[in-house]
């Protein structure tokens, strides 16, 4: 319970002004990575699965304002750590492995879909940010290694969240695709 209660102040944090004094150290952003993952697959008692399911939740949640608010070296920094590894497994449900819930499923797919955006697209919005196609193709590398585009294909076909993962797991493989076509 301590430490959810430490993500939502660290999340408070992340969406006040004092942002960038916050991710100025980069182990908050490897911390939050490892957290994001935390004992991710092991069910024993429905109390503490749902305490794991929150701390993976707002860690997550915490590493996507980053990710959204971010500049370049933040957007390196999250490659560094495996952001595209941890938003993966957040819709990667084949075997057990990742979250099993709509919610974190629709959440996950629409962190990997606005993060591969804005490294493709750049931003223009405040702070700006460059297109980093380097980190497109590295990160789709580090997504593929955990099947994302088989689980893309797979939340496509479903329909669950009044419709919202299957939506997203199109915006999702439309951005990679239009990041293959501008490629050529």
């Amino acid at each position: 319970m301590m430490l959810k209660n430490f993500l939502k102040f660290i999340e408070n944090h992340l969406w006040d002004n004092k942002f960038r004094k916050l991710i100025f150290n980069p182990k908050i952003i490897h911390s939050l990575s490892v957290l994001s993952l935390y004992k991710l697959g092991t069910h024993l008692k429905e109390e503490e699965d749902g305490q794991r399911k929150d701390v993976r939740h707002w860690s997550r949640y915490c590493l996507w304002i980053i990710q959204f608010y971010g500049n370049e070296q933040d957007q390196t920094e999250l490659f560094k750590i495996g952001y595209g590894r941890v938003i993966s497994i957040a819709f990667c449900t084949a075997g057990g492995v990742g979250e099993e819930e709509d919610a974190e499923i629709f959440n996950g797919l629409f962190y990997f879909s606005r993060f591969l955006r804005q490294l493709h697209e750049g931003r223009a919005r405040q702070p700006s940010l460059q297109q980093l196609p380097l980190l497109v193709r590295r990160t789709e590398e580090q997504m593929e290694e955990e099947g994302s585009n088989e689980e893309l294909q797979a939340q496509i076909k479903i329909n669950r969240y009044y419709g919202y993962i299957k939506k997203e797991a199109n915006l999702a493989k439309a951005v990679i695709l239009n990041h293959f076509i501008h490629k050529d």
